[in-house]
């Protein structure tokens, strides 16, 4: 039986498994009192760093909160990582993204040192982000350089192996986070139920199979879904086409 044959079974087995959902299939037109803006995103997907800066541009120009959400890829609503995809497929999105890197000007590395993760290990890093995010706020500029910093780790100076604790911890501390926060949040707490990081993941996934999100990053204003950092300018027509009706960005408080 041939890898997509297999892959094909697989992804309706999944299907046929999931319950019922009705999303959104168009744009909302009813009135909005606020704005929340929040990203789905892979912490190694080189497209999520890649429209990272654009992302915090746009909230920043229109006073909007960024609330990072890491997850993995959701295989329950169709994602498939890239590694079990057609090599078809692979050398597109291998072509697709130096492309794109050099439109931005980011010297991505075209073959990461540390990429893909090992199974299991980029829950590592996601998690130490929403420890981070919960400790400084949602939208801290802590928690946006932190996983930034993670990001171009893997893509751009490959730095070091970002499923090693100790990378995450020095990362941290390059980013100006003090060192009894690096301490308390950069830690390795996977498989601790009682884990506000390790809870605050699992509820994310949860979202986005809600939400009907299957790849990342996607950007997500309102329960509207963009998928794919080449959706930003989509995002921030959203942004402010909200801000012109009246609507106002979600102030969040602190956990």
């Amino acid at each position: 039986m041939s890898d997509s044959v297999q892959q094909t079974e697989h992804q309706e087995q999944i299907h046929s498994a999931a319950p019922k959902r009705h999303y959104l299939s168009s744009p909302p037109t009813g009135p909005a009192e606020e704005i929340r803006f929040e990203i789905y995103y892979g912490v190694s997907s080189p497209w999520a760093l890649l429209g990272a800066p654009e992302a915090v541009r746009i909230a920043q120009d229109y006073g909007v909160t960024v609330h990072l959400k890491p997850i993995t890829v959701v295989e329950e609503n169709g994602g498939i990582r890239l590694k079990t995809r057609h090599p078809a497929r692979q050398a597109y999105h291998a072509l697709d993204l130096a492309r794109y890197a050099k439109h931005l000007n980011i010297p991505l590395k075209p073959s990461p040192k540390y990429y893909p993760p090992a199974p299991g290990t980029i829950e590592l890093s996601g998690q130490a982000i929403i420890r981070v995010q919960r400790h400084y706020g949602i939208g801290s500029e802590q928690a946006l350089r932190f996983s930034y910093a993670i990001q171009r780790c893997i893509w751009v100076t490959e730095s070091g192996d970002y499923a090693d604790v100790e990378v995450l911890k020095g990362l941290a501390r390059e980013v100006g986070i003090e060192e009894e926060v690096v301490q308390r949040c950069v830690v390795d707490k996977r498989g601790d139920e009682e884990d506000e990081g390790v809870a605050e993941w699992k509820r994310n996934h949860e979202e986005a199979v809600d939400l009907g999100i299957f790849g990342t990053p996607n950007y997500v204003v309102n329960g509207e879904i963009f998928w794919g950092q080449d959706r930003l300018n989509f995002v921030e027509l959203r942004i402010k086409e909200l801000v012109e009706k009246g609507a106002k960005p979600v102030r969040y408080w602190k956990f």
